[in-house]
């Protein structure tokens, strides 16, 4: 799952318990004269959904609350004195010699250069599509029958992934290149998928049933994903997702699956699950003439890491929210406005005809001396 660019809130949570025995809703939260539905998952998946009241279709908000278990490797804080791989140095030093992370970038949700990991959530009344695989077939979700969202779609890039996590239980389908369901139901098409609980540990299994997600190293598709309303927040308290250009091997918590993106000179590059960490203190952090939203960032590098789960164009990477979360439904981009608020400036980009608004952090600190990595299992 390559690409050329990278692969890429503020509702006042309320908490509503579901009348029903077995089921708990999603906390919701709505406008004057919204439509509020719950869907029959867990209320602690933390799931925030509301219906614009212009549409009257969904619009999916994440708010700054925990996805997946505690007990997720990306839900688990670096230990005081972690210990470092053996090579730590010599596997920093092969990455950021590529270059400095590229820049997450606002606004290009629905084009050619959209490589984001797009999840909608559905509820018992949406159209019913039954699960056809046109590539590797996982039995595990073969010709299941799923809901999806009028409106939901594929991110707009070459990988075409979507995510749809679903009423019954709460499961998160991940898909792969992708096609946009009709909006009426009956046949949706992928050229292959997997899934996972909402509430499970966001990581895949290589033996049947096959389940995680279609990221390289078999993460499920939201897991370290950067939430616009976490940034509004002012905390990420999870560890992030990480694209490196090429890798080699896999080491815990990634699968065994990746078989794209392998390193010509398989010497000190990054495998598959590697736990890099960001060696500063609060301290250290806050003192930086950096803007706010870095600082928001570099914490949570520092508190939590990040996980290499795919290959990417670019030297490294961060994936921050799809803005196709919003835009599908014919909302804004939170993105956008969260960037101006932050006094970053937009570039018109005339290959996909946008205005893009870059998160620049390639100089927020000293990546070769800062970054270390964690010995697997930490």
């Amino acid at each position: 799952m390559t690409s050329k660019r990278t692969k890429a809130g503020v509702a006042t949570a309320a908490a509503i318990l579901s009348a029903s025995i077995v089921a708990v809703a999603l906390a919701c939260s709505s406008p004057a004269g919204a439509v509020t539905r719950t869907p029959d998952v867990s209320a602690s998946a933390n799931l925030n959904l509301r219906i614009s009241p212009s549409t009257r279709k969904p619009w999916p908000r994440i708010w700054p609350g925990q996805v997946y278990q505690d007990a997720s490797p990306f839900n688990t804080p670096v230990p005081a004195n972690p210990q470092l791989a053996p090579n730590s140095s010599q596997i920093v030093h092969r990455v950021t010699s590529w270059g400095p992370p590229a820049k997450p970038y606002a606004g290009a949700a629905g084009t050619s250069d959209d490589w984001s990991h797009p999840v909608y959530f559905a509820r018992w009344s949406d159209p019913v599509y039954r699960i056809h695989q046109t590539g590797w077939a996982n039995p595990d979700i073969e010709g299941k029958r799923i809901h999806i969202p009028v409106g939901a779609k594929p991110a707009g890039g070459g990988d075409a992934e979507i995510s749809v996590v679903g009423p019954f239980r709460g499961w998160e389908y991940d898909f792969w290149d992708a096609k946009t369901p009709s909006g009426h139901g009956g046949t949706f098409t992928a050229n292959f998928g997997r899934r996972g609980l909402w509430r499970g540990d966001g990581l895949g299994m290589s033996r049947y049933p096959y389940r995680g997600g279609i990221t390289a190293a078999g993460f499920s598709n939201q897991a370290g994903v950067i939430r616009v309303s976490e940034m509004e927040s002012g905390a990420i308290n999870h560890a992030l997702f990480m694209t490196v250009r090429c890798h080699f091997g896999n080491v815990w918590p990634a699968d065994s699956v990746g078989t794209h993106g392998l390193c010509s000179d398989p010497k000190d590059a990054p495998a598959m699950g590697q736990h890099f960490w960001l060696d500063m203190s609060p301290a250290q952090i806050n003192a930086l003439a950096v803007p706010a939203w870095q600082k928001i960032i570099l914490r949570a590098m520092a508190t939590y890491g990040m996980y290499v789960g795919d290959d990417g164009g670019a030297p490294w990477a961060l994936q921050i929210e799809s803005g196709d979360n919003y835009t599908s439904f014919g909302e804004p981009d939170p993105w956008i406005a969260y960037a101006k608020s932050q006094g970053i400036d937009g570039t018109y980009d005339s290959s996909i005809g946008r205005t893009v608004y870059n998160f620049n952090l390639q100089h927020a600190v000293d990546w070769g001396n800062r970054l270390k990595v964690l010995r697997p299992g930490q």
